[in-house]
């Protein structure tokens, strides 16, 4: 079996990912739920061995950006928790009510 390149298994899982789509819309007007159920089960196909090749770069932008969050996050807490902020706060209206 021949190795896809990176384009064409993502234009693989689109083509899919748009037939799937395409044959909900058409269960959903025929009521035919039989096709609705193969439909579920190309979905979940789909988002188990496809979500990873069509949202690659996403998923690790996203990542990146909750990595960066907890960072900060956990800063805060330290921050919050050593009450050094508050000191400083406390300081500095001092000086400036001495003013």
């Amino acid at each position: 079996m021949m190795k896809l390149t990176n384009q064409e298994s993502k234009l693989k899982w689109l083509l899919l990912l748009f037939l799937a789509i395409a044959l909900f819309i058409l269960a959903l007007f025929t009521g035919q739920t039989s096709l609705n159920m193969i439909v579920i089960g190309l979905a979940i196909y789909i988002y188990k061995y496809g979500n990873p090749i069509l949202f690659k770069e996403y998923d690790e932008k996203r990542k990146k950006q909750l990595e960066e969050s907890r960072v900060v996050h956990e800063a805060v807490q330290e921050t919050l928790q050593s009450k050094k902020l508050f000191k400083k706060i406390r300081r500095t209206y001092r000086c400036l009510m001495d003013v």
